[in-house]
């Protein structure tokens, strides 16, 4: 991963993770765990920007890609 990619990745405040975690259904949690998030949330950002992603269809040739013949039609 280059420099460029990492310096963009912003730190998370705690009021984020906080409204992160409400929008997913994460209620109650001690202010030890939201930290905990807030520490995390720069890591886990980082590694899912190093993750390689799938092409998309439309960046493939298009020889690849054939229409089979309907059978059976009369």
């Amino acid at each position: 991963m280059s420099d460029t990619q990492t310096s963009d990745i912003q730190t998370t405040s705690l009021d984020e993770i906080r409204l992160y975690a409400q929008r997913h259904g994460l209620k109650g949690l001690p202010e030890d765990q939201f930290a905990r998030l807030a520490e995390l949330a720069k890591t886990v950002r980082e590694a899912g920007i190093a993750l390689r992603r799938m092409p998309s269809e439309e960046q493939e040739p298009a020889h690849l890609f054939t229409v089979a013949a309907l059978r059976g039609l009369k």
